[in-house]
């Protein structure tokens, strides 16, 4: 896994000089809940591959992320909202019967200096995007799986029968995962966050956590 700088926004002001690294890091990082929160919205897979490649084209495009404005809300809302946009141009176009609707995507007018509202749905999608990424850097740990089973909604007692454990080792194991799956997720939010944004962004997200 690459190693990411300090925030994310560090990498943003770096578009300039170099622009493919800043393109990439943002697409390996969203990607798969921006996929996903297109495909929440109805769209079938294929479709919802362009519009997540179109989405990450816009966001990259020349001058788009200079006018970013950190002070104005997260960067994983600014995804949100550009990812809205351009479902709803998606959208649009299919209605209008505009045969490639990707040429025709503009964000002209999303105002990226302002004030960008959080969505909810995203925010759980990418919740979810963490914490899987947090399994997997964790899934040689044996006490991963209990917390997985339980988190798949799974039973004190239908996890210790599945693992041949007693429901003591498994609320232990539990516990213990999940400490450490807090401990990848404050990681991993470093990575998008600066280092004193980490608790309020951890804050920000908790009742999806849960």
């Amino acid at each position: 896994m690459a190693k990411f700088p300090s925030s994310i926004w560090t990498t943003i002001h770096s578009v300039r000089s170099n622009p493919e690294k800043v393109k990439e890091l943002i697409f390996r990082r969203y990607r798969q809940p921006v996929y996903e929160f297109v495909r929440h919205q109805g769209l079938p897979h294929e479709d919802a591959e362009d519009v997540t490649q179109e989405v990450f084209t816009q966001v990259c495009r020349e001058g788009f992320l200079e006018r970013a404005n950190r002070k104005k809300g997260r960067f994983r809302t600014l995804i949100s909202a550009v990812t809205r946009h351009v479902v709803a141009s998606w959208r649009r176009k299919e209605l209008a019967a505009v045969r490639d609707r990707r040429r025709e995507v503009t964000l002209e007018d999303l105002e990226v200096a302002g004030e960008i509202e959080g969505d909810a749905e995203f925010d759980d999608l990418w919740v979810k995007n963490l914490i899987e990424q947090g399994l997997e850097l964790l899934k040689d740990d044996p006490h991963v799986p209990a917390l997985r089973m339980q988190l798949e909604g799974r039973s004190y007692d239908e996890i210790a029968l599945a693992l041949h454990k007693r429901v003591t080792d498994v609320t232990n194991h539990i516990h213990r995962a999940k400490k450490k799956l807090r401990a990848e997720l404050e990681r991993l939010i470093k990575e998008y966050s600066g280092a004193d944004e980490v608790e309020d962004e951890i804050a920000s997200l908790l009742h999806f956590m849960k």
